[in-house]
């Protein structure tokens, strides 16, 4: 049998491209009742710059700090996402970006004078858990972050007016939709999602941008 295998950078490419294909089939069903044309390109507006930007953000705020960071879609999320919009509501969990760190850190770490030491000096020790929860707690937030700031900064252009009338208009104000209920529901504390990494690490940041991100979504999720 002959394999072939794609050149790891198409494969970054059409990897969350199907995760992308899949979110805007889920919105427009959502929201729209079907794959009509306009719902679709309202859908692509969100969906392209609140799933990426999301995912884009936690990839660069993890390589900041010195992670490899990849992409790695969630079939079984896709398919679960498409199908819960069938069912008239949504639970979207198309993939994840996946960390690892590329060095030893705690090389940098071994206290100097212990010839022979193995490992970190205990204080240095908890120095270093310290400094990576503060940094699994930034790449964590980085993404739900970026949807607010989106939220906002089409809030903001809907109500300058620039955005038009029409379509146009109509796509800003499904992409502020979008981006809300993304943030809430990646800021839901539980299970794998940024919220319960966010929670346990600080509960008071939870708090100031969770909570009001979920309460601010929830009439937009149940079209009040």
């Amino acid at each position: 049998m002959i394999k072939c295998a794609l050149p790891p950078s198409l494969t970054y490419a059409i990897v969350p491209f199907i995760s992308l294909i899949a979110l805007v089939v889920a919105f427009s069903v959502l929201f729209g009742g079907g794959l009509d044309m306009n719902m679709i390109i309202f859908s692509t507006l969100g969906v392209a710059s609140g799933f990426l930007l999301h995912e884009l953000a936690h990839k660069f705020t993890a390589q900041h700090f010195g992670y490899l960071a990849e992409y790695r879609a969630n079939l079984m999320g896709l398919a679960l996402a498409v199908f819960s919009a069938f069912a008239g509501f949504l639970i979207a969990a198309p993939g994840a970006v996946m960390i690892s760190r590329y060095r030893p850190v705690l090389q940098a770490y071994i206290p100097e004078g212990l010839p022979g030491s193995n490992g970190p000096h205990p204080f240095q020790q908890e120095e270093l858990a310290s400094r990576m929860k503060r940094e699994m707690l930034l790449i964590s937030l980085a993404g739900p972050m970026t949807n607010i700031v989106l939220a906002a900064g089409f809030f903001i252009l809907e109500m300058s007016g620039l955005a038009g009338e029409g379509i146009w208009a109509h796509a800003v104000g499904f992409a502020i939709s979008i981006n809300l209920i993304l943030a809430a529901f990646n800021m839901l504390p539980f299970g794998p999602l940024d919220g319960k990494k966010i929670f346990d690490a600080d509960r008071r940041i939870w708090a100031l941008v969770g909570l009001p991100a979920i309460l601010i979504a929830l009439p937009v999720y149940f079209g009040i």
